[in-house]
């Protein structure tokens, strides 16, 4: 289910501050309290949020999130950090492009005929690089993450393994305030720790 620009603002204000009020909501998008009410059901009913009394809030749930419910959040931010990536790629270069929804605004972001080659485990950015035909797309195997909209395990990092690359474009769980950096699944930080290690340049888009 498609998010309205209401519901996608609502969800970017309530990451900042992690608990907002229907009146704080009905106030900010000048709308009505059983508007905001409507929209609170259908975030609810996406997993996108919980309801509490007198409005929503987070999910409990501390585990990473799906694509689809990654998809939809802070996605304006997400296209200008992938936008400014996109600016730093240099023509003829093979990039990496590692996992999550921000990568996937990456692939979105490249113009259909820079001459570029992509290597990637990104399932939805391989949805959107088959529409760029100019740029040469690689494709790891591996098992599938239908959650996660990408492929995972040791088949996907020997492919990866097979390629030197000038970029690596890779997404990340959390940063701490030292800047450490976190991931939810081991695979994850496998994985990224291949993409590192075989590329001359990291980008980290967060």
């Amino acid at each position: 289910m498609s998010l309205s620009r209401r519901q996608r603002d609502i969800l970017d204000w309530l990451h900042e501050v992690d608990q907002l009020s229907t009146e704080q909501l009905a106030g900010r998008f000048n709308v009505s309290s059983q508007t905001i009410r409507r929209d609170i059901n259908d975030l609810d009913e996406q997993g996108l949020v919980r309801r509490v009394h007198g409005g929503l809030s987070l999910p409990t749930n501390q585990h990473n999130k799906s694509f689809l419910q990654r998809s939809n959040v802070q996605i304006e931010r997400k296209r200008r950090i992938a936008q400014a990536a996109v600016g730093l790629m240099q023509d003829d270069a093979t990039i990496f492009l590692g996992y999550g929804t921000t990568a996937a605004e990456f692939a979105r972001a490249l113009p259909p005929d820079r001459p570029l080659r992509v290597v990637t485990n990104n399932i939805d950015a391989v949805r959107a690089l088959a529409d760029k035909p100019g740029i040469e797309t690689w494709v790891a195997g591996g098992k599938l993450r239908p959650a996660d909209r990408d492929v995972m395990g040791s088949a996907t990092l020997d492919f990866l393994r097979k390629f030197r690359a000038h970029f690596a474009i890779c997404g990340v769980g959390a940063v701490s305030a030292d800047g450490t950096l976190y991931e939810f699944q081991p695979d994850e930080a496998e994985l990224t720790q291949v993409l590192l290690t075989h590329s001359h340049r990291r980008l980290l888009l967060a």
